[in-house]
């Protein structure tokens, strides 16, 4: 008895799981579109990314000039760095030889950061600086 309460009670289970399934909505055409279109860059987005991913990453580019610079001030660091338009760069700066960054230490790299954008001519709105440890990871 106890068996065929169990088998009963799965298979209602079951039916009840596929006929939430076959209720769900899905999308129609236009969402899909739209949903789509989201994550799709036109060719010319598509170059501009390609254009500040190459200064920023080329040698004598900006992120070398500021390794000179860090690497003059001591700093061992590492950067993560995401484009997600020409317009919105953020980058963290990982502090790997110190546990805690002071305000001067802070004001001291987002100096370096602002002096380059400056001398090469960078719009300094178009990127988001974050000084971090490991720790805070």
């Amino acid at each position: 008895m106890r068996r065929w309460n169990r088998l009963i009670g799965s298979f209602g289970f079951f039916l009840l799981v596929l006929v939430a399934l076959f209720m769900y909505p899905q999308p129609s055409g236009s969402e899909k579109e739209a949903r789509e279109s989201l994550f799709q860059i036109t060719g010319e987005e598509e170059q501009a990314l390609y254009d500040v991913q190459e200064y920023l990453y080329t040698d004598g580019g900006f992120f070398e000039q500021v390794r000179i610079e860090m690497e003059k001030a001591g700093y061992e660091y590492s950067i993560a760095a995401m484009l997600y338009s020409s317009n919105d760069i953020r980058v963290d700066i990982i502090l790997n030889n110190i546990k805690e960054i002071s305000e001067h230490q802070q004001s001291e790299i987002l100096q370096i950061f602002n002096d380059i954008m400056i001398k090469n001519h960078i719009d300094q709105q178009a990127f988001t600086i974050q000084v971090i440890t490991p720790h805070a990871l």
